[in-house]
């Protein structure tokens, strides 16, 4: 899902379609910038029950967040196959901010990277 649906839906004043966004990131990675609303588990420990009591128990549609959105495609496949509903966020971090401190990249920013609000924080990752 492209950063503008995500933030479309973030935006659109109606709460009940409100994703659950997920964020894979390394939680130093996380703590420098992430998605308003995101929680950070580490990507190896998704499927610990503990972890998955954290996630949407219903049909809502969870982003999952990494760097590019490679192994957030990885996630996502995975949360389907085990009965979630979720999508990753195109190309990542790296399309939701030009911040080169939240998202290192090698896109070309001025045409593939957008300037959406992000949170800083020291959340300690779950």
């Amino acid at each position: 899902m492209s950063a503008s649906s995500v933030l479309a839906l973030l935006n659109d004043s109606d709460t009940s379609n409100d994703p659950f966004i997920l964020s894979i990131r390394a939680a130093d990675q996380y703590a420098k910038g992430h998605i308003p609303g995101a929680i950070n588990i580490n990507f190896r420990t998704v499927f610990t029950d503990e972890n998955l009591s954290l996630l949407p128990d219903d049909d809502r549609l969870i982003i999952v967040v990494c760097y590019t959105g490679h192994t957030a495609s990885q996630m996502a496949a995975m949360l389907n196959v085990n009965g979630f509903n979720a999508t990753a966020l195109k190309f990542g971090m790296t399309s939701w901010t030009n911040n080169e401190t939240v998202a290192p990249s090698f896109y070309v920013r001025e045409t593939a990277c957008m300037n959406y609000p992000i949170i800083n924080s020291t959340v300690p990752e779950l």
